[in-house]
């Protein structure tokens, strides 16, 4: 009767320890370094020579450890913003200007507005993406004179507008030079 009770039980085991291990979830097979064959005498004295059979190279490549020990490596919770640094200040050596951070409504009509206090304007180009024609957040002004220009930029630089500071500066070159 105890045969007969427990042939119709599991037998004391858990599901987990079935006769396959591959089946079983958390059987996890080791891998174990085998230890190399011993050489032969002559096997020794030739590598000792120098004329004996070379070590494989190991291709893998291995990550880096943290050479500064105390340094820990920052998740992205712990990361603090990056401290933007103020734009280069180009000055103004034409009437060109660059015209940054304006807002993304603004027009090449409210550049010329602004920028009429100061002198004449040639033309208002705001800077746009090609697909979608959506403003890039800057533009460049030409005005008639240097001096205009000069005064413009002297005055706008850090001027607030349609509710962001404007950067004015002087633009670079295009990267042709004008004969």
């Amino acid at each position: 009767m105890a045969e007969s009770r427990q042939s119709g039980h599991r037998n004391n085991r858990n599901r987990n320890s079935g006769s396959n291990p591959r089946k079983n979830r958390r059987y996890i097979k080791q891998k174990v370094p085998r230890r190399p064959k011993k050489k032969s005498l002559i096997q020794r004295l030739l590598n000792l020579i120098g004329l004996g059979e070379k070590k494989p190279t190991n291709n893998k490549k291995q990550r880096p450890q943290n050479r500064n020990n105390s340094k820990k490596r920052v998740t992205t919770s712990e990361k603090q913003p990056r401290k933007s640094l103020p734009p280069e200040k180009i000055p103004v050596t034409s009437e060109r200007l660059y015209v940054g951070n304006i807002s993304y409504q603004t027009s090449d009509e409210n550049l010329i507005e602004l920028f009429e206090k100061f002198g004449d304007v040639r033309s208002a180009e705001i800077v746009r993406h090609s697909r979608n024609a959506r403003s890039k957040g800057y533009a460049f002004v030409e005005m008639n004179n240097i001096d205009a220009a000069i005064k413009a930029a002297k005055d706008l630089h850090d001027h607030e507008y349609m509710g962001r500071k404007i950067i004015v500066n002087g633009a670079k070159s295009r990267g042709r030079t004008e004969d």
